[in-house]
């Protein structure tokens, strides 16, 4: 028992906060830390939190559970280019019958993502996913997996400047 004492608050049991999504929604604050799930075959807008709206450190992950043709977008708070929020990092882009797969690396003022399960060079297939990271004012780190059944799918659909 002393042991236990000593190491402090140990949890047990823990489980991830889920969020399903089925219509456009407007992140806010208090969902950092949120495991959202994607679930509609209609076009579903999510907005990320302004720069004013959110603190440095707020995350969430996103995760196709119903594949959608007509696509799930996934957007910055300020699409403005030269000064709005932007996208950094990449994702994997994955064929499912092509064997291959391709990075896709944000450009200069990406700020939106695209989940599209029939449309030319984007993924959402089912567990196509993201995780986005509020690093510093104007700046989202992403990181995650589209998968595609496309056979010559090159992702570059998936990252795009909405402004």
């Amino acid at each position: 028992l002393k042991k236990l004492l000593k190491m402090g608050r140990v949890f047990f049991n823990t489980r991830k906060n889920v969020h399903n999504i089925t219509a456009d929604y407007q992140c806010i604050d208090s969902d950092s830390g949120k495991l959202f799930t994607l679930n509609s075959t209609s076009a579903v807008a999510v907005t990320l939190p302004t720069d004013a709206n959110v603190t440095t450190g707020w995350h969430a992950k996103f995760i196709v559970e119903t594949a959608n043709n007509n696509g799930y977008t996934i957007k910055t708070g300020d699409i403005a280019d030269s000064g709005g929020d932007d996208f950094v990092g990449g994702m994997a882009h994955l064929s499912t019958t092509a064997g291959f797969g391709h990075a896709v690396v944000a450009a200069a003022n990406d700020n939106t993502i695209t989940f599209d399960a029939n449309l030319d060079d984007t993924g959402g297939l089912v567990g196509s996913w993201v995780e986005v990271t509020k690093l510093a004012s104007n700046e989202w780190m992403i990181d995650g997996a589209t998968y595609a059944s496309d056979t010559d799918s090159s992702g570059a659909g998936t990252l795009t400047n909405a402004d």
